[in-house]
């Protein structure tokens, strides 16, 4: 297990969302996100929430839901924890391959920089190797 994870106070419904390998995934998982968020989570000030304060949710889900696409069979499933005014994402796929040793791999091509990205805008992560692959958890501060 490799982790950095910061603790949730978890007090809404969890969400689990099946994911279909191919070209839906990651259209699917981003619409799951930001329903969930309308959902369970108020703007502090009471108003509507705007566009960008969703812009870090849906990178960081474009980002992990791309990689296990791309790295394993597809993504199996996400599952979504709100508490404490953080947003727990975990995307599970089918490689026990380490996010880290595909990001060393595509450092030599144009790619490999989306997990730096996504843990500069995460306040916690975890990768989990399971019997049946991995999961991945990161822990997402929530717009206000």
């Amino acid at each position: 297990m490799i982790s950095n994870q910061s603790s949730t106070d978890v007090r809404t419904p969890s969400v689990t969302i099946d994911l279909a390998s191919g070209q839906g995934a990651v259209r699917n998982a981003r619409e799951a996100v930001h329903s969930y968020v309308d959902t369970y989570h108020s703007p502090d000030d009471g108003g509507e929430r705007r566009t960008d304060d969703y812009a870090d949710l849906m990178l960081i889900v474009f980002e992990l839901v791309t990689n296990a696409h791309r790295s394993a069979e597809g993504p199996r499933e996400m599952q979504l924890t709100m508490g404490g005014g953080q947003l727990v994402i975990e995307v599970c796929d089918g490689s026990w391959s380490s996010p880290w040793d595909a990001r060393v791999e595509e450092r030599a091509s144009a790619g490999g920089f989306g997990l730096g990205t996504v843990l500069s805008l995460v306040g916690g992560w975890s990768v989990v190797c399971t019997s049946w692959g991995k999961r991945i958890q990161v822990v997402v501060p929530l717009p206000c």
